[in-house]
């Protein structure tokens, strides 16, 4: 199980946040309390401008949960399965177990994040001026100001037209509706998202080689991210489209092969892994699944055990999530070992073992179907 620094529910959802995310709660924290807050009002002391700092680092988590929970719930609402908001180093994400279905599902999720965002900006702005107990200079003010903003901030840069940022998604939303084609909207809107990413990474080194200044390091690294995740998120929907009408069972090969569980390990290691030469086989009694036993499980008996104790006994059961029906779609299969993370699948009909399915096998068919169907279409 991956760490998290803390996973909490609302509403049925897991809001959760990666150790990544205290580097940029750190890095928020410092900047505010050594340059922004104290550039608003120098009069302060400096465990005043750390424990602004800290709300500051809370307003912020705060808002982009909420920015993220509007996704997630509008999603839900329109049928999208939607179960887990994570919180990582360059913000958030509401994680989609499915693509939209239809081009207005997608716009109006989109627009929900933003649109939260916008509406926060509103109420924190107008709570600093509701504080007039100090003046707009006072802590709390200052504290309620740089949420607006920030708020304000978030709202707009996620609607710029960069896939797979939120207005990149209406983007897409607006082509897909236009021509009906998704993988060509994606397509371009992922084209956009790499334009954008391109103009951070040029515009940070300028930054830094004529102005010296360490946001311009910033701005390059948003850039490499925003083009790696446009990409990533292009080659993802190019592989559910290729695999959304195939049946697992299709991409099994013929022939299935298998270790008995009743077999001695010491056989197990010569007339399988030493005789086929492969690191691990699904072990199985007559038809039904036990579970999978390779080099690892083997090496872990002592030698002169070996001869005595039973594959069943070092065989490793496979986990709900790594159980599929033989008859499910390949998208399925995709979705599945990409939310647990998992190298491969089993796949079972009933009772029967169907074979075994691995994420480099589903990524290659998908990658030649779209070859050939790039191919067709020129």
């Amino acid at each position: 199980m991956r760490p998290y620094l803390f996973s909490f529910k609302i509403g049925g959802v897991v809001v959760r946040a990666e150790p990544s995310w205290l580097f940029l709660a750190l890095l928020v924290g410092w900047s505010l309390a050594v340059g922004f807050f104290p550039d608003q009002n120098a009069a302060l002391g400096t465990s005043t401008y750390v424990f602004m700092a800290i709300l500051g680092v809370f307003g912020l988590t705060f808002s982009i949960i909420a920015h993220e929970l509007s996704h997630t719930f509008v999603g839900r609402a329109l049928g999208m399965p939607i179960n887990r908001v994570t919180l990582f180093i360059f913000g958030g994400a509401a994680e989609l177990e499915e693509e939209p279905k239809s081009p207005m599902i997608e716009l109006v999720m989109a627009l929900a994040g933003p649109l939260m965002s916008l509406f926060l900006a509103l109420v924190f702005s107008q709570l600093a001026m509701l504080d007039a107990t100090g003046g707009p200079q006072a802590p709390l003010a200052m504290v309620l100001a740089y949420l607006g903003l920030i708020n304000l901030l978030l709202g707009l840069f996620n609607m710029l037209p960069a896939f797979p940022l939120d207005g990149g998604r209406v983007l897409r939303a607006i082509l897909w509706l236009l021509g009906g084609d998704r993988r060509k909207a994606t397509r371009w809107a992922s084209l956009a998202g790499e334009g954008f990413a391109v103009f951070f990474i040029i515009s940070g080194i300028y930054l830094l080689i004529a102005t010296g200044s360490l946001a311009g390091l910033w701005w390059i690294v948003i850039g490499f991210f925003l083009r790696s995740a446009a990409k990533s998120s292009r080659v993802e929907l190019e592989t559910r489209l290729a695999l959304g009408d195939i049946r697992v069972i299709d991409l099994v090969a013929p022939g299935i092969e298998t270790a008995d569980a009743g077999m001695t390990v010491a056989d197990f290691i010569a007339g399988k892994l030493v005789r086929h030469h492969r690191d691990w086989f699904a072990v199985t009694d007559g038809e039904r699944l036990v579970g999978r036993a390779g080099l690892a499980e083997a090496r872990a008996v002592p030698v002169d055990a070996r001869a005595s104790t039973r594959l069943s006994a070092i065989a490793v059961k496979p986990g709900a999530n790594e159980l599929l029906p033989a008859h499910a779609g390949a998208d399925r299969a995709f979705a599945q070992m990409q939310k647990h993370h998992l190298l491969r699948v089993y796949l079972v009909d009933g009772e029967r073992f169907a074979g075994t399915l691995s994420m480099a096998d589903l990524l290659e068919y998908a990658r030649l179907r779209n070859l050939f169907a790039d191919a067709k279409l020129g």
